[in-house]
């Protein structure tokens, strides 16, 4: 008889459902076999909310701490400070959502350089991966990355460049998330670029509450549907569900450095 699967979540916004329903959202989760859920911090003002989450749930939840590219210009002394602290508290085990967005801009390019700068050599220093975010700006954030490597880890999360791109992030030691992204009806490029990854490289994600898999488009997303994620990546590699959600909770556990035991049965 097998044992149940597990799946994690290993990118979900919780900090933007209400408090009052998280306990229901976890609870649909773990019913779906969704047992982990990984919160980033994205601005100074949800960081205290993503380790809070850690600090309630601690058999389900774990946090990154960090300032997202559209919050860049706020990650002034005071907020580096909150951020050091903020590693040392229970149940954060990352540094992130950090990275580069040039499609939105909502920060200056100089100031989303300078904090992907600073937060990458916050993480290296305290020995930690990061979470992160790429839009239009794989150009600046590969060398970044590149500089600190070896000794940088980390997550490309919901990773959509191309197959080289891909194979680049896992050269470099780090491993990419897939979101429901894989799913949608004209996202060829997305299954071609996972296609020649290895699912010990891969970490499937919601991305909640954005980016709602097939067949729940149209939805609010959240982590009970990155099951979707992974039955679409056993398809593109013709692979077991089981397969898929061994190694994606293998490589989530050994990234972040939780037990074998994490998560724990609710």
């Amino acid at each position: 008889m097998h044992e149940a699967m597990t799946w994690i979540d290993s990118h979900a916004h919780l900090t933007m459902f209400d408090t009052d329903e998280v306990e229901e959202v976890l609870g649909r989760a773990a019913a779906c076999g969704v047992g982990g859920v990984l919160v980033p911090a994205t601005s100074p003002d949800d960081l205290d909310v993503a380790v809070r989450l850690a600090s309630d749930h601690p058999g389900s939840v774990v946090a990154a701490a960090g300032i997202h590219p559209h919050d860049a210009a706020a990650l002034d002394d005071t907020v580096k400070r909150r951020l050091e602290r903020a590693l040392r508290l229970p149940g954060v085990v990352a540094v992130g959502e950090i990275g580069l967005d040039y499609h939105y801009m909502h920060s200056p390019r100089e100031d989303q350089i300078a904090a992907l700068e600073w937060q990458l050599d916050l993480a290296v220093e305290a020995g930690l991966p990061v979470v992160l975010h790429n839009r239009e700006s794989w150009h600046d954030l590969e060398p970044a990355l590149a500089r600190r490597c070896p000794g940088l880890r980390g997550v490309a999360h919901s990773f959509a460049e191309g197959p080289d791109e891909a194979l680049r992030v896992v050269e470099l030691g780090l491993v990419v998330g897939i979101s429901g992204m894989v799913t949608f009806a004209r996202a060829d490029n997305i299954r071609r670029m996972v296609a020649p990854l290895a699912p010990d490289r891969v970490m499937v994600e919601t991305d909640s509450p954005f980016l709602a898999p097939v067949p729940h488009r149209g939805r609010r997303n959240e982590p009970a549907f990155v099951v979707e994620v992974g039955r679409r990546l056993a398809e593109v590699w013709s692979v077991g569900e089981r397969a898929v959600a061994s190694a994606s909770t293998a490589a989530f556990r050994g990234l972040f450095r939780l037990p074998d035991s994490w998560p724990a049965p609710g």
